[in-house]
């Protein structure tokens, strides 16, 4: 208190200017005498003037706020581009599913990935189908691009696939333009392999690997891949030729049940001759 007392003090002469003017605009703008009012009315006009004149000037606190308004914005209408990008996609993808399914012979079933892996030496796709869905162990699961894998396990809601990508996979295979035979796997190393074939039937890059007639699970023609290359295994008569797949296991995020069951007949009779070589070969070894 005493510190605004010696502040008014030394600065008196502006402090009693200051309060006469406050004291002068007060009684101003209370009388009611005819030339105050319209003093008052030409100062009104004079101050509006003024301000429409200096309008351009920009706010600060005006400017904050608007920009704040813009940026939050520009991040509504980049989520909104965001969703619209992603939809065009599915949208496209569904197309080509759609004109696919119209075209081929085989019976399949959409079905959604709703999780797998793909960095694992048995990598597997769980999928939105099951036994109600009409799905069954043993059935070929593809997209339109080419072969995904196998179903190896179910329930009524859900598959589980077992992928190209699983070194437990084995697919009798043949080539479109050479027509040789062979199997592919998927090795340890992350590559897709097409064995068996003879290094006396010469192979082409670029050549398409697809399920031959060999096969009991998969129907013949599915694309598999295309050669990406072809090595000579050392010691062997056979090539070793790399496969790229025809399916992008990273990206797919949908695919096709083909409900196609194999030859019943055809599976026992070749399990009994597996299972009848294996007990002699037992035997012998016993003997």
């Amino acid at each position: 208190m005493r510190r605004l007392a010696d502040l008014l003090l030394r600065y008196k002469e502006y402090a009693l200017t200051l309060l006469l003017i406050s004291i002068s605009l007060i009684l101003i703008s209370t009388s009611n005498n005819q030339q105050l009012r319209s003093f008052r009315t030409i100062s009104v006009g004079i101050v509006a003037s003024v301000q429409e004149a200096f309008s351009w000037v920009p706010n600060p606190f005006a400017l904050e706020s608007e920009n704040h308004a813009l940026r939050q914005l520009n991040k509504d209408l980049s989520t909104q581009a965001m969703q619209l990008r992603e939809e065009a996609v599915k949208a496209e993808k569904y197309k080509a599913m759609l004109g696919f399914k119209e075209k081929t012979p085989m019976k399949l079933l959409a079905a959604e990935v709703v999780g797998k892996t793909i960095i694992q030496l048995r990598n597997t796709a769980t999928l939105n189908v099951g036994s109600r869905d009409g799905v069954k162990e043993g059935m070929p699961v593809m997209t339109e691009r080419g072969l995904v894998g196998r179903v190896v396990g179910l329930n009524d809601r859900y598959s589980i696939v077992q992928l190209l990508v699983n070194v437990d996979t084995k697919v009798p295979a043949r080539m479109l333009g050479s027509r040789n035979e062979g199997i592919v796997t998927w090795e340890p190393d992350g590559v897709m392999v097409m064995k068996y074939v003879p290094t006396a039937l010469k192979q082409k890059k670029g050549d398409t690997a697809v399920t031959s007639s060999q096969s009991i699970f998969f129907p013949e023609n599915i694309p598999i891949g295309v050669i990406a290359d072809v090595q000579e295994e050392q010691g062997t008569l056979f090539d070793r030729i790399i496969i790229e797949p025809a399916t992008n296991f990273a990206t797919f995020e949908e695919a096709f049940v083909v409900l196609h069951n194999p030859d019943e007949a055809r599976l026992k009779l070749e399990q009994s001759l597996i299972e009848g070589e294996s007990r002699r070969n037992g035997g012998g070894r016993n003997r």
